[in-house]
């Protein structure tokens, strides 16, 4: 009897294990990849200006990815990586409402999506929220230090690239911030957390005198990014 019932109970994990839908690995992992190569697609319309076509085809691939069964996250790596599209696609269309929701899914969804993190900061600037601002853009940094979003590619090298922003950007993001909130410079130690600080982390030169020095550099700064330069 108690072998019957181990061989049961064996059975009856086997039977979990596998998932309900008769597939084998090969078989799931090539409609993985199928749902994979619709988001190149997606960001091909959002690099080209078409935003509500990148909103629905971003939408398309999330539909499509409900459909999979996934042990390993791929499915939720997938829905991240299009709720991140459609959160900078509204960003750009300058609906923050709906641009947040979709960051915050997409970082629900995978915290280490960096470029959703990213986003969710910019939408917080945006709102005034220089606090929350803060938080997220730190998150991205410590995710990925060397954030940049003209390389974006995913494990199997497929083009997820989009604008020109990178690790300066968001340096520059925690200075607005943080000036907003008044923490201009610790001069007196080695602390981080002040416009200063982010700021010769973009220029090295910079060094604080005043805040109307400082919010010059920031914003010279800002254009020099904008116009594809940068002080050494």
């Amino acid at each position: 009897m108690a072998r019957y019932w181990m061989a049961l109970g064996l059975a009856l994990w086997v039977a979990g294990c596998g998932g309900g839908n008769g597939l084998g690995p090969g078989e799931a992992r090539k409609r993985e990849d199928k749902v994979k190569d619709t988001l190149p697609v997606a960001w091909s319309h959002y690099q080209s200006g078409n935003y509500q076509a990148a909103i629905d085809a971003f939408t398309q691939t999330l539909d499509k990815a409900d459909q999979l069964e996934s042990v390993d996250g791929t499915r939720n790596q997938i829905k991240a990586e299009a709720q991140n599209g459609i959160g900078w696609a509204f960003f750009r269309m300058q609906d923050l409402d709906n641009s947040l929701a979709s960051f915050r899914q997409a970082t629900q969804l995978d915290r280490r999506t960096v470029d959703a993190w990213v986003g969710w900061a910019g939408v917080a600037l945006a709102q005034r929220r220089y606090g929350e601002a803060i938080q997220y853009a730190s998150q991205a940094l410590e995710i990925d230090p060397n954030y940049s979003t003209a390389d974006r590619q995913d494990e199997q090298s497929r083009n997820l690239a989009h604008d020109q922003y990178d690790q300066r950007h968001v340096r520059l993001l925690l200075a607005a911030s943080y000036f907003q909130l008044g923490r201009y410079s610790a001069q007196d130690r080695p602390d981080p957390n002040n416009a200063a600080a982010q700021l010769q982390r973009v220029a090295a030169g910079f060094r604080f005198r005043d805040p109307g020095q400082l919010l010059e550099g920031i914003a010279l700064q800002a254009r020099l990014l904008q116009e594809g330069n940068s002080e050494p």
